[in-house]
């Protein structure tokens, strides 16, 4: 029962901040208004309505946009790591988390595209996480295989995400507000968070933050977790979001959920706790594997499940590092699974293979890219029993 109960919480907090639930609430027209957010702009007969999306979450953002706006869209570009097509606006798959021909290709079409609006016309700007690698453009004097060992040597570094993207700022000609500055017409950029804290400058590399056009946070991490919460408490004595903004290695992200955890249990028959955020890693082997599926290796490690103890460990946007698996979960059974099976957890630790790991136990959590990305979720569930 009790990776049915996680899934359950996973996915109410993995729906709120899906394009469904967070564009409808703010985009919409109303007497020759469109309105973004809290931002309105009247629409004049010179005025033209241009919708452009990046990131992982883009393409669906822009699909419920659609619906909203319909045929008054003019035109504009969605670049996503998806594969799919719209009714009024173009659409280009690109590369994730790689930079590629496909993101430079990518980015020289953005560029073209926002630099053709007038100063009558108006514009959505949907970013998303992962834009960073989605579009590219890079400074005069580097190559794109200069720039991809770069952005590679940087991802496997186990540095967090600000300072990747201060660095990739600097080596762009898109990044870091240098799109924005293309820009002639007025507009409002939507924004669905990725980082810790929704700052604007690191997201997707801040490609429209030049302080010219506001943006607006329309999903994050918190609003995904505080719905999940509004399910469980119900049925658990106590919930608890614990932290929204987890931001250590992966190694003392397990220690203090550890101490979370042996803290809660003494005290609580039932609880459920919620931690979101991104935990860092280094890619020490060969092996298959991500962030959460480390996570869930190092708790386990730790004996942080009992007898009525689980948890589940995985990211919102459905992939988790090296791997197709979401997550993992761990439970009371695993540890006689393993066992049985001979395996050695800290063995795969070392070679960065948890995936492996999980998936010969059957406890990976797969479900595929999910469309969109608020940093990862980790649920632990004490259900009712002793203490």
């Amino acid at each position: 029962m009790s990776k049915k109960e996680l899934e359950k919480i996973y996915f109410k907090a993995l729906e709120r901040v899906k394009a469904s639930s967070i564009i409808k609430p703010n985009v919409s027209i109303k007497d020759n208004t469109l309105f973004i957010g809290k931002d309105k702009y009247k629409i004049s007969k010179a005025s033209n309505i241009y919708i452009y999306g990046v990131g992982k979450a883009a393409l669906d953002m822009a699909k419920e946009c659609e619906k909203i706006v319909g045929n008054r869209i003019s035109g504009g570009l969605i670049i996503s790591n998806e594969v799919g097509s719209l009714k009024y606006l173009k659409h280009k798959t690109s590369t994730h988390p790689i930079v590629s021909k496909k993101s430079i290709k990518a980015g020289e079409l953005l560029l073209k595209s926002v630099e053709k609006m007038k100063e009558e016309d108006i514009f959505i700007f949907l970013l998303s996480g992962g834009a960073s690698a989605l579009i590219e453009k890079p400074i005069e004097g580097l190559s794109l295989k200069d720039f991809k060992k770069i952005s590679s040597s940087l991802l496997t570094s186990g540095i967090d995400i600000k300072a990747l993207n201060t660095v990739r700022k600097s080596i762009s000609q898109i990044k870091g507000g240098k799109l924005a500055s293309k820009i002639k017409a007025k507009g409002s950029v939507l924004v669905l968070s990725d980082v810790i804290g929704d700052d604007l400058n690191t997201i997707g590399s801040a490609p429209m933050n030049n302080k010219k056009f506001n943006h607006q946070i329309v999903g994050n991490n918190s609003i995904a977790l505080n719905e999940a919460k509004k399910y469980i408490e119900k049925r658990v004595e106590k919930t608890k979001i614990v932290t929204s903004t987890l931001d250590l290695n992966s190694k003392d992200a397990s220690l203090f959920i550890s101490e979370e955890i042996k803290k809660h249990d003494k005290k609580y028959d039932s609880f459920c706790l919620l931690f979101g955020g991104e935990t860092t890693t280094v890619v020490k082997g060969k092996g298959y594997g991500g962030r959460n599926q480390e996570l869930a290796l190092r708790l386990l490690l730790q004996n942080s499940a009992n007898k009525n103890i689980s948890f589940l460990c995985a990211g919102s946007d459905g992939i988790d590092g090296r791997s197709d698996a979401t997550g993992a979960f761990v439970d009371y059974k695993i540890y006689k699974m393993i066992k049985d099976k001979k395996l050695n957890p800290k063995e795969y630790l070392k070679n960065s293979d948890s995936n492996t790991f999980f998936r010969a136990l059957n406890y990976d959590f797969t479900i595929g890219k999910t469309g969109t990305n608020v940093m990862d979720f980790i649920i632990v569930l004490k259900e009712k029993g002793s203490k």
